[in-house]
């Protein structure tokens, strides 16, 4: 048996030299150069092409290399083989620390002061505190909840919306249609975090953006395929939403003739607002490979009923 490990992120030795240490005895294998492709029956995967599981007949476990599924076709695999994902608290911590950083130059308006030094321009603006600041968080797993409790805890108003109900401490849990109008009736900060999904996909759009109040700012730290992008130049444009923080695309990379480049109030980052740590991550991926082997239930599998 082996492990194969299709990985389009330029990591893939680093991955193969720590499942080693862990696991020694193992083959593992980097796409394409792959001995024998009947013996694999355990990959590693982000980002693969299409249709990449049919090149290994005895395929069992597909884990993910990062918290997201949506990269795997999950629609498309098997139902035989199982898809799990990384639950890790640096990810967790780092997207915090993200969108915190986010927030706050929104909120003291680092930007405006930026292109008001090139004018050599003085002019004091006002600010926001955070016990003044609304925020909502679109999705309550993992990573959403422990953003929306770490935001309450510093003294933000925090309000998360989610499929299922949440009790969450100084958190305020929304669900459905209804609770979505509710969750950013007054909100400052709309901060997306939810899987992607038939029922997510296109979420952030104009008819959202017109729930909000006037002067709203977007962050999207799920995925790109969740925002409208036409919708969100046009909210822009028109200045019911103020500005948005946008880590992730469509395409990555973001085109170099795309209008978001040209909108002074998007602020981009190259997807980085958290990176599977390799260190922390791999004790899931070995403890998967060996519960696969012995036929125990695997660490974080995904519903693929759920999409999460």
């Amino acid at each position: 048996m082996s492990i194969a490990l299709l990985l389009n992120s330029g990591r893939a030795e680093d991955w193969k030299l720590e499942i080693n240490r862990h696991l020694p005895e193992i083959k593992v294998e980097i796409f394409p150069e792959i001995e024998n492709y009947t013996e694999v029956e355990f990959a590693l995967c982000w980002k693969p092409a299409a249709g990449y599981y049919t090149h290994f007949p005895n395929l069992k476990v597909i884990q993910s290399g990062g918290a997201g599924i949506d990269h795997l076709f999950p629609k498309a695999i098997p139902s035989h083989i199982h898809i799990c994902r990384i639950v890790d608290p640096m990810l967790k911590s780092d997207m915090f620390e993200h969108v915190l950083t986010c927030l706050m130059h929104s909120m003291k308006n680092l930007s405006a002061y930026a292109a008001a030094k090139d004018k050599r321009d003085w002019q004091p603006l006002e600010y926001k505190s955070i016990g003044q600041t609304h925020v909502t968080v679109l999705g309550l797993g993992e990573i959403g909840g422990y953003l929306a409790e770490r935001l309450a805890q510093l003294g933000f108003n925090v309000n998360g919306w989610s499929n299922s109900p949440k009790k969450m401490a100084g958190v305020t849990s929304f669900t459905g249609v209804d609770g979505l109008r509710l969750a950013v009736e007054h909100t400052d900060f709309i901060v997306n975090v939810l899987p992607l999904t038939d029922a997510t996909r296109g979420i952030l759009n104009r008819d959202l953006f017109n729930l909000c109040p006037k002067g709203a700012v977007l962050l999207n730290v799920g995925r790109g395929e969740h925002l409208v992008e036409e919708d969100l130049l046009e909210a822009i444009a028109e200045g019911q939403i103020a500005g948005a923080y946008l880590d992730v695309f469509h395409q990555e990379p973001l085109p170099r003739d795309h209008p978001f480049w040209h909108c002074s109030s998007i602020c981009i980052t190259p997807h980085v607002a958290s990176r599977t740590n390799i260190s922390s991550s791999v004790t899931q991926v070995v403890d998967n490979y060996r519960r696969m082997i012995l036929g125990q239930p695997l660490l974080n599998e995904v519903s693929l009923e759920k999409g999460y």
